[in-house]
């Protein structure tokens, strides 16, 4: 005759398989909400794509922080840069404009050379050699470029024109302005710094 377990015995073996279960449930959730968390640590759930490998942050960078001036002049006449180039609802490209007045914002958690043609890129717009926005180059209508009031030469790819700190960009299509800006305020963004004389 076989010897019946006693109920006392049944009932702690199915309270530990109960707790067995609970225990692998609870790090099974625990797992889960980590994964979740990282994931969205990494990539914020409306980011936007990065463009010629510069990101788009939920918060400005500040590992490498400066301003430029971009003035644009469209058959002699002046183009505002608009605002909130680089800004979604969401986040902010490492490099971008606030307002209306031409100041390009970098600001990123590296220290890399960013060009000309990354801003283009950025706002979606055309730019290179031939044409500007929807401005094509002819024979009465050339492209040209000046860096703090020093043409470029047009033999330089103008996309690859590094921008630096304080660097006044402009950008002619057709007929130039009487006169190429070479200075720039920028107090209201490095308040701390010594501007040009």
């Amino acid at each position: 005759m076989k010897k019946k377990p006693n109920n006392r015995t049944n009932k702690i073996m199915r309270s530990k398989k109960i707790n067995k279960f609970i225990m692998i449930g609870v790090i099974a959730v625990i797992a889960i909400v980590i994964g979740i968390s990282v994931a969205s640590i990494k990539k914020p759930v409306n980011a936007a794509a990065p463009i010629d490998g510069i990101q788009c942050n939920t918060m400005e960078q500040s590992i490498f922080h400066i301003h430029a001036q971009l003035n644009m002049f469209i058959n002699g006449k002046n183009y505002t840069v608009p605002p909130l180039i680089g800004i979604t609802n969401h986040c902010l490209y490492w490099m971008h404009t606030h307002d209306n007045s031409g100041i390009i914002h970098i600001e990123a958690p590296v220290n890399r050379t960013f060009n000309l043609g990354h801003f283009y890129d950025i706002w979606k717009q055309k730019f290179n050699n031939t044409q500007v926005l929807n401005n094509t180059a002819d024979v009465n209508h050339p492209v040209s470029v000046y860096v703090n009031g020093t043409k470029v030469s047009n033999s330089t790819n103008y996309r690859d024109i590094a921008i630096h700190a304080h660097d006044i960009l402009t950008v002619v299509y057709g007929q130039a302005p009487s006169s190429i800006p070479n200075k720039a305020d920028f107090t209201a963004v490095d308040p701390q710094q010594i501007q040009p004389k």
